[in-house]
């Protein structure tokens, strides 16, 4: 199996935009290495320059810029039978834009359910204000939310040729792989519990940090990367009789039990140890599991499943909600049952989509000990302030003085 088959199995459960980023950076630059599949290959080089376009500017920006890569995108939604997209691409390439009011209608359905949050609605009605200022303004709207369905057609075109297509893992999967790879390692040599442990004997631990993509590219802030101290606390609440005798009932418990016996809790990555708020990530002591998850419960059926809050699976309500990061809605749980029993999710994003993060809790706390700027990085909330206070930095690594620490 090629990388690029490799890529492609991982459809059914990834978004084609993910594995558009993925092909992108994998992709060589001579479509003539790509054998039977150079045309597909050289439309894919196209259509990246097209989109690339169309996001930092417009769609119709892009298709009078690239009109060749257009027509064959729009040729493209013929074959597949994308009618309405089509339909929208070719009035907006013809310089007069004619949505066709799925979004606008969509809306206004959306207002009318939440006719009694008058807060809602007024904030509905002042996104369609500018949303449907112009017909230019509205099909751009639909273009975007329409996309993904070109973006499936390309990738059916290129599977057609996965055997050829000169593709080989970018940066960013390599990175990933390393890491997995380091993960693996990690969790031969010793025991998660162990891993948490040596958090705290680190010598001088630090993270390094640097500005977002965003600042470095458009607000000027330096590339350097930064060495920020950090410390870490121990929270030292122990587990109660109970709570071991309920955890080790279940089975997908049992690695988390394992951990919270040596470790009852943690504050991780502080610039401030007396104040745990300013934690890179907390694992909660168990005192707190009860009211985490409640307040887990609580926003998820009050935002993601607030059409019908008792559409909640069983299993979510059961789960431990044993981690957090400062600053963010989500909880890091663990579901002691159901369909990702022992796996662990970051609550408000894995929930509805029924996904995982990690396998089990001793992956989990490997990947914080050697890869933390995985997990930190979740949501954008773990920053710390430049010098001079004009930009936040972002961790990419983690270190210390200890010799040796994995």
């Amino acid at each position: 199996m090629t990388p690029l088959q490799e890529l492609l199995n991982q459809r059914d459960t990834t978004d084609p935009s993910e594995l558009m980023q993925q092909l992108r950076e994998g992709l060589s630059h001579t479509p003539a290495a790509s054998g039977p599949g150079s045309a597909n290959h050289q439309l894919l080089l196209a259509y990246f320059k097209l989109n690339e376009r169309a996001c930092e500017v417009s769609f119709a920006s892009a298709f009078k810029r690239y009109p060749d890569t257009a027509l064959a995108l729009l040729a493209l939604c013929a074959q597949h039978q994308l009618t309405a997209l089509g339909t929208l691409m070719h009035s907006v390439m013809q310089g007069q834009a004619k949505p066709d009011g799925t979004f606008q209608r969509a809306l206004k359905a959306q207002a009318t359910e939440k006719a009694n949050h008058p807060g809602l609605v007024a904030a509905l009605q002042g996104f369609a204000s500018a949303a449907f200022a112009t017909p230019g303004h509205e099909a751009e709207i639909e273009l975007s939310l329409a996309w993904s369905a070109l973006e499936d057609c390309l990738l059916d075109e290129v599977a057609l040729h996965g055997a050829h297509i000169d593709f080989s893992w970018g940066p960013t999967e390599r990175k990933k792989r390393q890491e997995a790879q380091a993960v693996q390692s990690a969790l031969a040599d010793k025991p998660a519990a162990q891993m948490l442990q040596d958090f705290l004997t680190d010598a001088a631990p630090y993270v390094m940090a640097q500005p977002s993509e965003w600042d470095m590219e458009h607000e000027g802030a330096p590339a350097d990367i930064i060495q920020i101290p950090v410390q870490h606390v121990a929270l030292n609440d122990p587990l109660t009789q109970a709570q071991v005798t309920h955890l080790a009932a279940y089975p997908a418990a049992l690695q988390l039990l394992a951990v919270y016996r040596q470790t009852p809790g943690v504050a991780l990555f502080c610039t401030d140890p007396d104040d745990h708020w300013t934690a890179g990530f907390l694992f909660l002591p168990p005192a707190q599991w009860e009211d985490a998850g409640a307040e887990m419960v609580d926003w998820l059926t009050s935002v993601d499943f607030q059409d019908d809050p008792e559409s909640l699976p069983a299993w979510v309500r059961s789960a431990i909600a044993f981690g957090k990061i400062p600053g963010d809605a989500s909880y890091w749980m663990l579901p002691l049952e159901g369909p990702l029993a022992g796996h662990v999710l970051l609550s408000n994003d894995d929930v509805s989509a029924q996904t995982s993060r990690y396998p089990n809790f001793d992956h989990f706390v490997a990947t914080l000990r050697v890869a933390p700027q995985t997990i930190l990085g979740n949501g954008g909330y773990v920053s710390y302030p430049s010098a001079g206070g004009g930009h936040q930095l972002y961790p990419v690594s983690y270190g210390c003085a200890t010799p040796g620490r994995y």
